[in-house]
């Protein structure tokens, strides 16, 4: 595929972020087989406005006819014509948008165009502000051009920034960017996609975070010179006076180091001259810039409505939090306050109070930077590149005909399918988030799979890369739901937030939205979990759908929520619904296919067993010798049992039953790890038990290289472990109950030591008696039976083949 990257290179020359994305998606294109890619630059001064008419015009000449593709991403570039456009929105002319002045926001003066003697439909146009679409454009930046260099031209009409200039560009930008010339369109960030005018009304328009083309980036040890950083152009809508006032409030010890330059910095300097600790660093080469991030404490940023913010993105790569303001627009959109970051009010007070918060704080600082790290490196140029080129097949030969949103009519290279849930793939934590990346990310060899999920976070609706083909889209549950979720867990005494959205889906009407746009443009849905059944039927868009069953739901919240058995029939309901209309079902074990079938009378549906998994390439298998290596040089004096598992009952039963073994056990080390340890009494721990909650990826890995069993004494629930597969995979002897080895296709006493009639203890001093040959045996026969029937790739091509059973043909 030839792909143009097609921009305006500015009059004169500067560096931005827009040529740092340009760069990095030439490479990132240009690494690929198959892909060839060119940017293509054109001078485009816009000093005034017959400039920027010129360079309009310029780019609505450029013929690209001989590339497959065409990405613009700023203005003018987008006025290019060709079949298959793809318009990557950074920012239109903003001056003459969204930070327009009140007063040049209405219609040129009708007498003062009259004496341009316009072609009547270019005057209509102009004057309207809306319409014209039909117009060429390089007609209309020629016939303009004329009219404004000649001696009789109104001098009031060439104001730039001006209310013609306004009109005039609107005008051109409604041509070029009208569907019919543009076959997809997308957003850098949800605060472009949703300033006014700068897409056309109704069509969809995708959102992607970009990465950034700063090299340098990582998590670092604090040093002793540590301080407050922040990097910008000094100018008003970056503003750095606000930093300042709240810095000079806070009362904060650390230094505040400020990078950049520009109009403001004089201004700026006098603002700060009362305080030493404030330091002016000038512009920063690429290198010192990432050396800045990592001497950081913390970053602030609060630019007013910014486009996305890649300080932001960087400041998180190197694990520095950034603190922020609530209209900081882009930034917004990663950071979420009090998790990875913190949102402010945009005033000095507030600010302030904040900046000495995270300087008071430095331990929690530290926890949020992890945090920023984890939800940074999801975007990434791999995952950017294959988002790029995921719906870049050419077009048809009609795709320029005007007709309504084409970029709606279009279809991706493959069939699209929905996946609908009520809370986040990311962070892949827990189990059912596990399960979520592993099958989606392989099914994404024949799907383009987008997720439409809810979560309990202040960030606004969003789209972010998973993996190559998998995107999530995360809509922030709204107070009315929190609150219906409340009620429920009042009464339950658990926690309800899936039942309360099953029951209330139009108290989130993002949900249903974000739901209906990409229902239009797929052929398949799926319900991972029914509880996202009825927002599927209330987006109005009939798809038929898959039910991706976790668990029996029903029997997996009857033990949940005991005597309230009118809400174990809730869940029945709708899990009978989303079960019963679908064209196919999906289970976890055989055990659970037949009590669906059994309970849903699903004799006349498809269902398939999809065992829960693991990614057997990515899991390292390290042996009994290793692990003892690894052992003695950590310390580790004796044997160590891990148990992992989610906030779930049938996980702290489970959890309840390792804490009466340890008592038991004096002669070994312990270890829980997981949102399950939030529901453990901390008095009830026996000293040999290590709470290690829930942990990031490479700790999780870390664990599982060191610990010598893998504890499953689960005796409820639904579904199937997908602790049994990680322990197998990672080389752990595994210790089971029958019932938590269900669906696994793992036998006792020759792939685990079985936890008879509760005792874990007896099974504990079972697994200790074995002598190494016998210990190894059972670990290589597990992690045989895992890596042959348990591998998310295999498991995601046979979803794939019975997915595509439902396609139309």
């Amino acid at each position: 595929m030839r792909v143009a990257i097609v921009a305006p290179s500015p009059v004169p020359f500067i560096i931005g972020g827009a040529e740092n994305l340009w760069w990095g998606m030439l490479r990132e294109l240009n690494r690929r087989a198959g892909v060839v890619a060119e940017l293509i630059k054109l001078p485009s001064p816009e000093r005034n406005l017959v400039e920027l008419i010129g360079s309009y015009r310029t780019f609505s000449r450029l013929d690209l006819s001989h590339f497959d593709l065409v990405i613009s991403t700023k203005y003018p570039a987008w006025m290019v014509r060709h079949p298959n456009h793809m318009v990557y929105l950074q920012h239109k002319l903003r001056g003459l948008y969204d930070t327009c002045p009140a007063h040049l926001a209405r219609p040129p003066d009708a007498a003062a165009v009259a004496r341009l003697r316009l072609p009547p439909a270019l005057e209509s146009a102009l004057l309207a502000g809306h319409g014209g679409e039909s117009l060429d454009a390089a007609e209309v930046a020629e016939t303009l051009l004329a009219a404004l260099t000649r001696a009789d031209a109104p001098p009031e009409l060439l104001h730039f920034p001006g209310t013609f200039a306004r009109a005039v560009v609107h005008l051109l930008d409604r041509i070029g960017m009208q569907p019919g010339h543009i076959r997809r369109y997308a957003a850098i960030s949800r605060t472009v996609q949703e300033r006014a005018s700068h897409f056309p009304a109704g069509c969809h328009v995708e959102v992607c975070h970009h990465p950034t083309g700063l090299e340098g980036l990582a998590p670092a040890a604090l040093p002793d010179d540590a301080g407050i950083f922040t990097a910008s152009r000094l100018v008003g809508g970056k503003r750095i006076d606000l930093l300042i006032d709240a810095y000079l409030r806070s009362g904060a010890t650390l230094p505040l180091r400020i990078a950049g330059a520009g109009p403001e910095e004089q201004a700026l300097r006098a603002r700060a001259a009362s305080h030493d600790g404030i330091q002016f660093l000038g512009r920063l080469t690429d290198a010192e810039l990432a050396q800045a991030y990592a001497r950081a404490a913390f970053v602030p940023f609060v630019p007013y409505q910014e486009d996305y913010g890649l300080i932001t993105l960087e400041a998180m790569l190197c694990g520095r939090p950034v603190l922020t303001v609530s209209d900081s627009g882009g930034p917004t959109e990663l950071i979420e306050d009090g998790v990875n970051g913190v949102i402010a009010a945009p005033d000095a007070q507030a600010l302030g109070a904040a900046i000495a918060r995270l300087s008071a704080d430095p331990a929690g600082v530290a926890a949020m930077g992890l945090r920023a790290r984890d939800r940074a490196a999801a975007i990434h140029w791999q995952a950017f590149g294959d988002w790029l080129l995921s719906g870049a097949a050419p077009a048809a030969a009609s795709a320029c005909a005007p007709a309504p949103c084409a970029a709606h009519v279009a279809r991706p290279a493959k069939p699209r399918l929905v996946v609908v849930n009520t809370f986040p793939v990311e962070p892949v934590v827990s189990g059912g988030k596990l399960r979520l990346f592993g099958l989606y990310r392989h099914l994404a060899q024949a799907f383009e799979v987008r997720f439409v999920n809810l979560a309990d976070t202040a960030m606004p609706r969003h789209a972010r890369p998973l993996a190559p083909g998998v995107v999530e889209e995360v809509v922030p549950v709204t107070p009315r739901l929190r609150e219906h979720a409340r009620d429920l867990e009042q009464k339950l005494g658990v926690s309800a937030g899936d039942l309360a959205a099953a029951m209330h889906p139009d108290s989130v009407p993002q949900w249903l939205e974000a739901l209906r746009e990409q229902l239009r443009i797929a052929e398949l849905a799926v319900c991972a979990h029914p509880y996202g059944f009825p927002a599927l039927q209330a987006a109005g868009e009939p798809r038929p759908h898959l039910y991706e069953a976790h668990n029996v739901e029903y029997d997996l919240k009857a033990g949940m929520y005991g005597r309230h058995a009118w809400a174990a029939q809730l869940v029945r309901h709708f899990e009978r619904q989303c079960a019963e209309q679908a064209c196919g079902v999906t289970a976890c074990s055989e055990l659970d296919a037949e009590r669906l079938r059994e309970l849903y009378q699903l004799d006349g549906t498809p269902v398939a067993v999809l065992a829960n998994g693991i990614e057997i390439a990515e899991t390292p298998f390290v042996a009994v010798a290793e692990r003892q290596a690894r052992g003695s040089r950590l310390g580790k004096e004796r044997p160590l049992a891990l148990f992992m598992g989610s906030a779930h009952g049938p996980n702290l039963e489970a959890a309840l039953l390792v804490l009466a073994a340890a008592a038991r056990s004096p002669a070994l080390d312990f270890a829980i790890m997981g949102s399950v340890c939030g529901m453990i009494d901390a008095d009830a721990r026996p000293g040999n038990v290590a709470m290690l909650g829930v942990v990031d990826a490479a700790e999780k890995s870390l664990w599982l290289g060191l610990a010598d069993y893998g504890l499953n004494p689960v005796r409820a629930g639904s579904g199937t472990n997908l602790k049994l597969a990680e322990y197998t995979a990672s080389g752990l002897l595994v210790l089971s109950t029958a019932f938590g080895a269900r669906g696994s296709g793992l036998t006792a006493w020759e792939d685990f030591v079985p936890i008879e009639a509760d005792d874990l203890a007896g099974a504990l001093c079972a697994a200790h008696a074995l002598d190494a040959g016998r210990h190894g045996a059972l670990v290589a026969s597990a992690r045989a039976k895992v890596a042959a029937s348990g591998d998310w790739r295999k498991i995601g091509e046979r979803y794939a083949a019975f997915a595509s059973g439902f396609l139309r043909t």
